[in-house]
């Protein structure tokens, strides 16, 4: 707590020499799960290819990084052109200011959101859940209701579309392990380049220390180099080659570009 109130009265006083302000962009200070948010850009509760149900925008949780807001937006649009009609819904960010709420023991600095799962029915058609559902094992839906299963395809464009946004990176993909694989198994069904299904198999993971994530994906992006205070848990992996297929080179050149971490800080569960 001692580091997070030195981190808001450092911004309040407008120290911009220690580059918390000034740059006229938002600020992730500390790591998710210990740190605040300056100057957080809030996401509007619809856009293109995007919604934010009511639940979720009672909450006041749409606030994130100016990169986390492009990115979301961004992959919206990827998603909705693939797939039309398809409106990705999205859950928590983080409050204004950044900090701890009452839902998230991370979400605090601004570069965590979570995403409604896709779902569809027996016959394939899909079906846009307005709520968190649980999956089992197999991809089909928990807790009565209507017969639904997870729908690993559109997932999939939307995890492709993540790791090929541009800005500081996807540093994690929470989901539970056995809808990872079936995101996997369809990305290699598809024909998706190996590589591309590589770096979706690296940051995608369920957690060992938090909820499985059956019925939800959790986003973390990197800090942006321009955050100096801001600290990434998640190693960045080494840069890679990559064949001369569409939006493969992109993922390279951001790899490459990325530094290496010195040092990560441990303050506690991490999600």
């Amino acid at each position: 707590m001692a580091r997070v109130l030195v981190a808001i009265a450092l911004a309040a006083a407008g120290c911009a020499e220690l580059g918390v302000v000034g740059d006229g962009t938002t600020v992730s200070w500390g790591p998710p799960n210990r740190g605040v948010l300056v100057g957080g850009t809030r996401l509007p509760v619809a856009g293109e290819g995007f919604v934010v149900h009511p639940r979720w925008a009672a909450r006041g949780t749409q606030w994130g990084t100016d990169e986390l807001v492009d990115v979301i937006v961004h992959v919206a649009r990827e998603v909705a052109a693939a797939h039309p009609g398809t409106r990705l819904a999205v859950g928590d960010l983080s409050i204004a200011g950044g900090g701890r709420s009452k839902h998230h023991r991370s979400h605090q600095t601004g570069r965590d959101v979570d995403l409604v799962l896709f779902a569809m029915d027996p016959e394939g058609r899909p079906v846009d859940l307005g709520e968190m559902r649980r999956f089992d094992a197999s991809g089909r839906v928990v807790g009565g209701g209507p017969v639904l299963h997870f729908d690993a395809g559109r997932t999939w464009t939307l995890v492709r579309a993540l790791i090929e946004a541009p800005g500081p990176g996807v540093a994690n993909i929470f989901l539970y392990a056995p809808l990872r694989d079936l995101v996997l198994d369809h990305a290699r069904a598809s024909g998706a380049p190996d590589s591309i299904v590589d770096l979706a198999g690296q940051v995608m993971a369920q957690p060992g220390d938090s909820a499985p994530h059956d019925d939800h994906i959790h986003l973390r992006l990197y800090c942006a180099a321009s955050d100096p205070r801001c600290h990434d848990y998640a190693p960045r992996p080494p840069p890679k080659k990559a064949r001369p297929i569409r939006g493969e080179e992109a993922v390279a050149a951001e790899l490459a570009r990325r530094p290496l971490i010195g040092s990560m800080l441990h303050f506690g569960p991490r999600w």
